[in-house]
């Protein structure tokens, strides 16, 4: 994800991404490719490294444009000429408005949002960058941004689409930790309910559960990482996608 840059104007907020920034090192793309691979993700290379920050700014208008003319909830393109893409702002993201709110009423609005993406991929769409911090809601609807992870045609749509929905849970762990495996299982099953997509996310989960949980086993073997936020994080998200498997058995 590359960062952007809010411009005001006299009306409203507006916010500038250029070709000519920081894009994403050698090694940041051998993880992702690698993390992605683990999970049974197969994103190709040419996915991840970024060398053009041309081609990915032409990418993401392209796909904000194709959205928009599909009623679809993304920012308006305001100008676009190569070299910097001009967006209207969408409102505040789904990750910082969970962080304001109190713990126990955090669940509602993690489920509304996993439902709005069921719906969201029922209507044949994928995000790429499905984390809530690339999510905005605005008491009525939900909105998508940052479209630049050039997965498609590469990816076949289902693959694309059950990747959005882990990128969007490993993001919300820090949330549903503290709630326990139940929210977990709640937040799966808000998607499964709102779209078709359920069987093919519990039979994702299914063949995932393995690689990670021997992940926390090895984990398990070091005092320090076994008692880390991120390890505790991890268990909770196995936990709860363990019910959600077993739920649709």
């Amino acid at each position: 994800m590359s960062t952007s840059s809010p411009t005001p104007t006299a009306t409203t907020k507006t916010w500038t991404k250029n070709a000519d920034r920081p894009l994403r090192t050698l090694s940041k793309s051998v993880g992702i490719w690698a993390f992605a691979h683990f999970v049974g993700v197969p994103v190709p290379w040419r996915a991840v490294r970024q060398t053009s920050g041309t081609a990915l700014l032409a990418f993401e208008h392209e796909r904000l444009v194709a959205l928009a003319a599909a009623g679809e909830n993304v920012p308006p393109v305001l100008a676009f000429d190569g070299f910097a893409l001009t967006t209207g702002d969408i409102g505040e993201t789904v990750d910082l408005q969970l962080h304001r709110m109190p713990e126990g009423e955090r669940l509602p609005l993690m489920c509304a949002a996993s439902a709005d993406l069921a719906r969201f991929h029922a209507r044949g769409q994928w995000h790429g960058g499905a984390q809530l911090r690339n999510t905005t809601w605005n008491g009525e609807r939900f909105a998508r941004l940052d479209f630049e992870e050039r997965l498609r045609p590469g990816m076949a749509l289902h693959t694309v689409q059950v990747y959005d929905v882990l990128q969007m849970l490993l993001s919300l762990a820090r949330f549903l930790q503290p709630l326990g495996p139940g929210a977990v299982q709640a937040v799966l099953q808000a998607y499964d309910t709102a779209g078709p997509g359920g069987p093919a996310l519990r039979e994702f989960i299914k063949h995932l559960l393995p690689r990670l949980q021997r992940v926390s086993r090895i984990a398990a073997w070091s005092k320090r990482l076994d008692s880390s936020r991120e390890l505790m994080r991890l268990r909770t998200v196995l936990e709860g996608m363990a019910g959600f498997v077993g739920r649709g058995a």
